[in-house]
């Protein structure tokens, strides 16, 4: 790893560059989708409810307050769903349908997960020692990558410590072959690793990740059960090792797209897009990615249907090592 820094440290601009795994996922995905939402930070007007990435986000706030270990912040993840749902409704009394049936499906999925714990125990060898929390280290000069955590856990029985990653997921195994690849995973340790050894608390890192999955359905009478279940992820320091390369890469071609836009390149060179089936759900810039190829008034489509924002708005960090 270092020879590697050493090499970068010639190639380095002024521009600082905070890294994700969800812009180098977004990267890899589609460099046309990177462009529109990481490099010119355009997003969607206006707010979807009921629909997979908000029902996920709400699931996992609910979790987040839940696994809260000063007991005086916790908070009992069905009452904070019913208060999200009517802080919503308030604030957006037009998408009211949507936000009432998002919530009955929340509630349905987290009372089936508090039943689950309780009958199988799967908590009971679990301590929280850290509630959700964001961590942030140099990767080299010019270059921070930043990754948040759900929270940290401690094993009572052989003092284990994992982190917890929850995820609302149409099917248990749909990601279990892949889970040791995950990049989300692989960059969560990563950067504890890196960042626990810069402070000499080596000891205290994560040994890997609970994979913990809650399915996305209402548990009526014609859905089969399981309907939660979790996975144990660990890496070893080569994963971790190669891991980074990989993550050191990602960063070089995200630099050197960044410079060639900068200078005024055309991005049909440098951003191409890379269209495909997932794009009908994967992609918020779906409607008006071909009028950038058939001569069409994309900027004035994009100036009406889309705003522009901080796509690291989700980070609560405010710079490089916030922890």
């Amino acid at each position: 790893m270092l020879l590697l820094r050493q090499c970068w440290q010639a190639t380095m601009t002024s521009k600082t560059l905070r890294l994700t795994n969800s812009e180098m996922r977004t990267w890899r995905r589609c460099r046309r989708k990177w462009w529109l939402s990481y490099y010119r930070g355009y997003r969607p007007t206006g707010i979807d409810f009921n629909r997979p990435l908000s029902i996920g986000t709400r699931v996992h706030d609910a979790l987040a307050a839940y696994y809260e270990p000063d007991v005086a912040k916790r908070e009992d993840p069905l009452e904070f769903i019913q208060k999200s749902v009517a802080t919503d409704i308030s604030n957006n009394p037009d998408h009211e349908a949507d936000i009432e049936a998002e919530g009955e499906l929340c509630t349905i999925m987290m009372e089936g997960y508090l039943q689950w714990l309780e009958e199988t125990g799967a908590d009971s060898d679990l301590m929280c020692i850290e509630p959700e929390s964001e961590m942030e280290i140099e990767l080299f000069p010019g270059v921070t990558l930043l990754s948040k955590i759900d929270a940290r856990m401690e094993r009572k029985t052989d003092g284990a410590r994992l982190a917890l990653e929850t995820k609302t997921v149409a099917s248990l195994d749909q990601n279990l072959e892949t889970l040791q690849l995950d990049t989300q995973l692989l960059t969560e340790h990563l950067v504890e690793f890196l960042k626990l050894k810069e402070e000499g608390e080596e000891t205290h890192r994560a040994q890997g990740v609970i994979y913990n999955m809650l399915r996305k359905v209402k548990r009526s009478a014609r859905a089969k059960p399981p309907f939660y279940g979790r996975e144990e992820v660990r890496h070893n320091e080569n994963e971790l090792r190669n891991h980074w390369k990989h993550v050191v890469a990602h960063a070089r071609d995200i630099l050197e797209a960044h410079e060639k836009l900068d200078r005024g390149d055309e991005h049909h060179y440098v951003v191409y897009p890379n269209p495909g089936r997932d794009c009908r759900w994967d992609c918020e810039f779906r409607k008006i990615c071909p009028m950038f190829d058939d001569g069409s008034d994309v900027e004035a489509a994009l100036n009406d249907l889309y705003e522009t924002g901080d796509p690291l708005a989700r980070y609560e960090s405010s710079g490089p090592n916030a922890a």
